[in-house]
């Protein structure tokens, strides 16, 4: 049984992703299959030399970018411990891009027997080439083109990037369309030609409980060549609890291209989006703006480019804290620039 995978380092909370390896078919002359399995969270190559922890170092009120506590308590919704925060993390990203950063700081953690807890840091030194923000940001940015999800409306309502597959509901099934270029490295661009392809001019061949691979082959668009052989494929997702068994059909190219069209059971559709977006191998980016100043968040932590030498840095853990967690931090950059 073969297992595809592609891993990725989330740049500011240690992700590596493992997606899923999609299969299916009927008809044809090749049969394959798959398994991809998407476990907790794991350190890789980014570790923490000196977690974010607390010391009893004085001088707590002359530490950068700390606001007053009772302004974070009142975005916390509880009272606040602060003390000093500092650490350091050597980052690596999947282009293989690596460079290592300490912070310093304070911590805010709720004090009344509610789990949370932020840190409001600056980044102190860094070894990237050129910018700490520029390089931190492309880190996540290719992370997150490998393996990020991302809702695709011209697609359609149910419509997803899951790294470099295109997943959509179609008709009452969950349609996962892959592909992989010449080079046999996964092609985002190639899967969503063929996603288009099929979905336009063949999606009710997609719902069958047959597929007609040769027919299915026969819609690739020309940018895959010509076509080679079809056959059925099958393979399984497994996301913490969710299992899903895909199977269709896998195409090959002469050109040493190749994709697979699969179909699951549509019922597993919302089971499918919440685990992929709960997963802590799914790679978080969103480009923001705060105080007039480029910012990004990965899902566990803003950046704000505030400060060439110094950028703002905010993280945030704990289940009692506000649900949207994002948007706490982008709140508390706020109030720090204020």
């Amino acid at each position: 049984m073969a297992m595809r995978s592609r891993s990725a380092q989330a740049l500011m909370l240690t992700a590596m992703v493992t997606t899923a390896a999609l299969a299916g078919c009927g008809g044809g002359d090749e049969s394959t299959s798959s398994s991809t399995t998407k476990a907790e969270r794991t350190t890789t190559t980014t570790t923490t030399t000196a977690a974010e922890t607390t010391t009893s170092r004085a001088g707590i009120d002359d530490l950068p970018g700390c606001p007053d506590t009772a302004a974070v308590e009142e975005l916390l919704g509880g009272p606040t411990e602060m003390t000093p925060s500092l650490g350091g993390s050597s980052s690596s990203n999947s282009d293989g891009g690596s460079f290592n950063y300490d912070y310093e700081g304070c911590s805010y953690e709720l004090t009344d027997g509610s789990d949370g807890e932020v840190n409001i840091t600056r980044v102190r030194g860094h070894d990237a080439d050129g910018s700490f923000f520029d390089a931190a940001e492309a880190g996540i940015k290719a992370d997150f083109v490998d393996d990020g999800m991302e809702p695709l409306e011209d697609l359609g309502e149910d419509a997803y990037r899951s790294g470099t597959d295109i997943v959509v509901l179609v008709d009452g099934a969950m349609v996962f369309v892959t592909a992989y270029g010449d080079d046999d490295e996964p092609s985002l661009p190639l899967a969503r030609e063929l996603a288009e392809s099929v979905l336009a001019e063949g999606s009710g061949l997609v719902t069958e409980a047959d597929m007609d691979c040769d027919e299915i082959g026969a819609m690739a668009p020309e940018s895959f060549g010509t076509l080679e052989s079809t056959g059925p494929t099958g393979g399984v997702i497994v996301i913490d609890d969710l299992t899903i068994n895909p199977s269709g059909c896998h195409l090959s190219f002469e050109d040493g291209s190749s994709g697979e069209v699969t179909t699951a059971p549509g019922d597993q559709w919302d089971a499918w989006v919440a685990a992929e977006q709960d997963s802590g191998f799914t790679v978080e980016y969103t480009s923001l703006e705060v105080a007039g100043h480029r910012a990004f968040d990965d899902g566990e932590a803003i950046i704000v480019d505030d400060d060439p030498n110094h950028p703002l840095r905010i993280t945030s853990r704990g289940d009692d804290l506000d649900p949207d967690q994002a948007d706490l931090r982008r709140r508390l950059a706020e109030l720090v620039l204020d």
